[in-house]
């Protein structure tokens, strides 16, 4: 670009090319422009506008279960959703995970959360990783047994957060601690007493949303099923939220959380039995409409499926759910409004899926891990 032309307009330029394949490259073209695209401010900028891609991790048809090997596909989720679909970079410090499991993605970040495959010395790992920068940070898990692993990115900090709830095996009291990347530490953050009921049990299923991270959890004593929440900002926990009463019991439907686009979904699972022949999942989104008390609303019914089998949904809400053949599952994405499933082509087991967008995070970080205690 011509030095004739202020660098402020130059700027302006370089930010109408949101692509991160494009601004890698721009890197390179001067100093100034490299400075531009590494600053922190330039990459909060970014994270506000870009396309959406889907994160498919999987096990393929075939595999030997001692020696499996991990696969992961990336879908471009736009109008020509699923054409556009291509293995990603996965960098060491994801392969070094042994049967990961996706927590969730913020701000363009999947967070992966396993063991490592070093037998002679075993440590809990979560691993950040920017699937478009092919760039990647492995973090030990401090301690023993933990009740929660969450993760999200601060959104007035663009800084990674990892939340972890561990509970007293003596006498079942929980606490929580914080990990920031940017500092490489954990620390204690307080809880509130309600959430350190000995009779709540929290599901291992996250989402991210706003800046808050929700998970649900079951009351043994009261048999009730709550909502709670963290503010990554401000690291309070929020006020539970109680299902609306249409949304059942235990003992009547299993329950999972999701999201679509920037909406918390809950997923309220009907097992097959004497009333309902074919299993079915009705698909509720929580409705904030600035009240201290959220409701519920009901979207749509996804037929014909299992437990679980929904794992996670389009940026148009199409569900994305696992179809079981003889041998092997297929991925499916399914249209409510038409009553049909199209398949995606992708067979095997162990399916996990994330949505992330494109996003300049880690893009000054180096592959590598921190396994300090605290």
């Amino acid at each position: 670009m011509s030095a004739n032309i202020p660098f402020e307009i130059q700027e302006k330029i370089i930010k109408k090319n949101l692509s991160v394949k494009s601004l890698l490259q721009f890197r390179s073209v001067s100093k100034q422009w490299k400075s531009l695209i590494d600053s922190s401010e330039f990459i909060t900028y970014h994270t506000q506008s870009h396309p959406e891609h889907l994160l498919i991790r999987y096990i393929p048809g075939g595999s030997d279960r001692v020696k499996y090997e991990d696969k992961y596909v990336s879908i471009v989720d736009d109008d020509s959703f699923p054409d556009h679909k291509c293995p990603p970079f996965v960098p060491p410090t994801v392969k070094f995970l042994a049967l990961p499991s996706m927590i969730d993605s913020s701000h363009g970040l999947v967070c992966l959360h396993g063991v490592t495959r070093d037998q002679g010395n075993v440590k809990k790992l979560i691993v950040l990783w920017n699937p478009l920068v092919r760039k990647s940070v492995g973090i030990a898990i401090p301690g023993g047994a933990h009740e929660v692993i969450s993760f999200g990115v601060c959104p007035k900090t663009s800084d990674p957060k990892i939340v972890k709830i561990t509970r007293c095996p003596i006498d079942n009291e929980a606490t929580a601690e914080v990990f920031t990347l940017s500092s490489g530490a954990w620390r204690n953050v307080s809880m509130n007493m309600p959430f350190k009921s000995k009779s709540l049990q929290f599901f291992h299923t996250q989402v991210v949303l706003d800046g808050v991270i929700y998970w649900i959890s079951y009351d043994n004593i009261t048999d009730k099923f709550t909502i709670y929440s963290f503010d990554l900002a401000s690291e309070e926990f929020g006020e539970p939220v109680d299902f609306a009463n249409n949304l059942g019991t235990r003992h009547l439907r299993p329950y999972n959380i999701s999201k679509i686009n920037e909406s918390l979904v809950v997923l309220s699972y009907h097992v097959a039995n004497n009333l309902t022949p074919k299993p079915f999942c009705d698909v509720w989104m929580m409705l904030k409409n600035g009240v201290p008390k959220p409701s519920f609303r009901k979207l749509f019914t996804v037929d014909d499926v299992q437990v679980d089998s929904i794992i996670g949904f389009r940026k148009n809400g199409q569900p994305i759910i696992l179809q079981t053949h003889r041998r092997n599952d297929e991925l499916e994405v399914s249209e409510p409004c038409w009553e049909h499933n199209n398949g995606l082509g992708i067979y095997g087991s162990t399916f996990k899926m994330t949505s992330y967008t494109e996003s300049l995070l880690l893009l000054n970080h180096s592959d590598s891990f921190s396994f300090s205690d605290r």
